[in-house]
């Protein structure tokens, strides 16, 4: 007989909130910001901790002509709405609104935790060291409420930083499988 193996997940697998270890915050995190999307161009705007050297929180890009529809109404090459982005309380995350957004090319958003990243919620974990959490972490996206799957696209962006793609407005956090 073959034991389950439960730190393997098949692609689209969900898990829920409680299987997931969110990579905490040393301080709290910056405002959320909204910000007008024009089809017809690019946008890319940060979050940034208020500390004195404007230490980057995420950052989101948005490419031209991305935007598809909000709540199933087609938006055009001319239009724009309001994006909002607000920081997920005590760790590494955002929810970005208003819900119904969907992409026709998904945004990138990149968080950065070189200077906040709290490492030690791995502490007492199966992770042996706070680099072997940080390897694991990735960006999960909500499916529905408390279930959660690895975003689209989720890899290292460099030194503690990570990166997604976001197909439709809602929530990501940075994780890691418990």
């Amino acid at each position: 007989m073959i034991a389950a193996c439960t730190d393997v997940l098949s692609p689209g697998a969900t898990v829920a909130t409680a299987d997931l270890l969110p990579l905490g915050i040393q301080t709290a995190p910056p405002a959320g910001i909204s910000f007008w999307v024009v089809n017809t161009r690019a946008t890319t705007r940060a979050l940034r901790h208020n500390d004195g050297f404007n230490t980057l929180y995420a950052e989101i890009q948005v490419p031209s002509g991305s935007l598809a529809n909000l709540n199933g109404t087609p938006i055009g090459p001319g239009d724009s709405i309001e994006v909002n982005v607000t920081p997920l309380a005590g760790g590494y995350g955002v929810t970005v609104g208003p819900s119904g957004i969907t992409f026709s090319s998904a945004p990138r958003v990149t968080f950065s935790y070189a200077r906040y990243g709290d490492a030690t919620v791995a502490d007492g974990s199966s992770y042996t060291s706070p680099s072997a959490y940080a390897a694991a972490l990735e960006v999960w996206e909500e499916v529905t409420v408390g279930r959660w799957r690895t975003a689209a696209g989720s890899s290292s962006a460099g030194t503690d930083q990570i990166t997604a793609l976001l197909d439709a407005s809602g929530r990501l956090m940075v994780a890691a499988p418990r």
